[in-house]
């Protein structure tokens, strides 16, 4: 290869005695020094491949122990011989000895069992979460699915320990600690993640596809007081955050696209909180606006089908 480039170069030599355009950028780089060390290591690494050392015997420890006992038979051993017989009793050279045959041999043991042929084609794939439980709430709602019986992360809270963890919400919770939650109400699972002590590990199944998150930067100022205790419709009333009229709120999730996640500007607090969305806002507008005039009447907010769900959420 250095043979060829190097007739490429006498050829470019050539053009730039013509005064070819370009031609002499063309030289300086095939002449750069570290295209000349790349092509060096470049040949090396072929001849490496080529020439792939071959092992001159496999049973080097076989001949090492042949060879002891040969001397140790001798009647009269030389010096030579007994500083040989000293040199292959040593352990770390009996072991280098025995990694050259192994190598040699190919002997790369244990070799795993081949998979069972009764294996489950729809087996799903587990991953195991761990999360150092503190005094603050992990972040994240679970629901239940009430034909299955599976619990399943609803929603993760914006700066909360699951966030920072591997949890996603769509992830199906199999087991708390050890303890299988299939069938369990979400109130059972909460109870279980309070009982824990220290570490608390979830065996969840990955949800498939997690949505992407491609979301700008949000700020709005609340235009009435919220508080999340008193709002029936919440998914979570925990989870919620409270603000009053005049509070400047940070948007950091938009996915849901009833129940936003904020924070109240300035705070210290990681965690975010849901607030109602301007969608959801709209729909309750619009839902009052469509009722008939009625003396004393009490709003009340429309309870979509995406509402009921949610309702359904607990937080952990």
């Amino acid at each position: 290869l250095r043979q060829v480039l190097a007739d490429v170069i006498q050829e470019v030599r050539r053009s730039v005695s013509q005064d070819i355009d370009g031609a002499e950028i063309l030289h300086g780089l095939l002449n750069a020094p570290w295209l000349q060390s790349l092509l060096k290591v470049y040949e090396c690494l072929q001849r490496r491949l080529r020439d792939s050392p071959e092992p001159y015997l496999d049973y080097a420890s076989g001949l090492s122990l042949q060879l002891l006992i040969d001397i140790k038979s001798l009647p009269c051993c030389s010096e030579e011989a007994k500083e040989l017989y000293h040199l292959l009793r040593q352990p770390h050279l009996q072991a280098l000895l025995s990694a050259h045959d192994t190598v040699a041999q190919k002997d790369y043991e244990p070799v795993l069992p081949p998979m069972p042929e009764d294996l489950p084609e729809d087996e799903e794939a587990t991953r195991i979460v761990c999360l150092v439980k503190n005094k603050q709430p992990l972040g994240a709602t679970i629901k239940r699915n009430e034909i299955t019986g599976e619990i399943f992360v609803a929603r993760v809270i914006h700066g909360g320990l699951a966030d920072r963890s591997l949890l996603h919400a769509g992830d199906r919770i199999v087991e708390v600690n050890g303890f299988p939650v299939d069938g369990m109400e979400p109130e059972q699972v909460i109870q279980v993640v309070a009982r824990s002590h220290g570490t608390i590990m979830f065996k969840v199944i990955p949800i498939t596809e997690r949505p992407v998150h491609n979301q700008t930067m949000l700020y709005m100022r609340a235009m009435t007081d919220y508080s999340p205790q008193q709002d029936p419709n919440i998914p979570c009333a925990d989870a919620g955050i409270s603000f009053k009229k005049g509070d400047v709120l940070e948007i950091v999730d938009q996915t849901d696209a009833l129940w936003w996640q904020a924070k109240k500007l300035p705070s210290s607090v990681a965690c975010a909180g849901l607030i109602p969305s301007t969608n959801l806002l709209k729909k309750q507008r619009e839902f009052w606006w469509s009722q008939p005039y009625q003396p004393h009447f009490c709003m009340q907010t429309f309870p979509t089908e995406e509402d009921m769900m949610a309702i359904d959420e607990k937080c952990v």
